[in-house]
């Protein structure tokens, strides 16, 4: 596999291009928010995103999202996974993913409708599968107790 060296800007995407995206994985009252978008180009359930403009800074970014798509209602933004995806036509993406805790639901405009999806429900949205929308939406929580040790030893060399 070659190196991964990237070319000048560009002002859209390219057959065979790389580019690093932003995505807000916004949660409220433990259920995550996804976005029914309308606008013909980009019709379908949505989480906030954005390139992230050359030189940009990702978290800047994801606060700008915050303030565009969720009213910058959030207690806290947090890095929480960085992805590689496959694009369109050979390309590349980078997705970087941050989770953002909402103090309200966000209302939305004529374009995007906010949807708070029931605690513990995720639904694949674009290129992630339901369990990455888990692992963003909050910790695994773990047993106060470890489970009883095992009899069984494996085998012993």
């Amino acid at each position: 596999m070659p190196d991964a060296y990237f070319g000048k800007p560009q002002s859209t995407f390219v057959p065979g291009g790389a580019h690093i995206a932003i995505y807000l994985a916004p949660v409220f009252e433990g259920g995550l928010v996804v976005f029914d978008v309308t606008v013909s180009a980009a019709r379908g359930r949505w989480l906030p995103w954005a390139i992230l403009p050359f030189g940009g800074n990702p978290y800047e970014a994801a606060a700008t999202l915050a303030d565009l798509w969720c009213e910058g209602a959030v207690s806290d933004l947090a890095l929480v996974d960085v992805m590689s995806v496959p694009f369109q036509a050979g390309g590349w993406e980078l997705a970087i993913v941050f989770r953002a805790a909402l103090t309200q639901a966000p209302g939305g405009d004529e374009t995007r409708t906010p949807v708070v999806l029931p605690p513990g429900r995720f639904d694949a949205i674009g290129n992630f599968d339901p369990v990455d929308l888990e692992r963003w939406v909050g910790e695994r929580q773990i047993p106060q107790e470890a489970p009883p040790p095992s009899e069984n030893k494996g085998l012993i060399f």
